[in-house]
């Protein structure tokens, strides 16, 4: 989640969300299709995406409450 999360916040930027993530670009790259493959979801879609951040900022609410 935390990295779907980062990946999201950053606009799908692989350079930042490494960077934020202390991780290498192969790393997040073996991460998030990880992800796809889990999750069945398409990163490239924007539809999918909007999806994936609204429920990702849902994720840090009901984990660390309301920023």
């Amino acid at each position: 989640m935390e990295t779907l999360s980062e990946y999201v916040d950053r606009g799908g930027n692989y350079s930042r969300t490494a960077v934020a993530l202390v991780i290498r670009r192969s790393t997040l790259r073996y991460r998030l299709r990880r992800i796809r493959e889990i999750g069945g979801s398409d990163l490239a879609d924007v539809d999918s995406r909007l999806n994936l951040h609204v429920a990702t900022r849902m994720w840090k609410i009901m984990r660390n409450g309301p920023e």
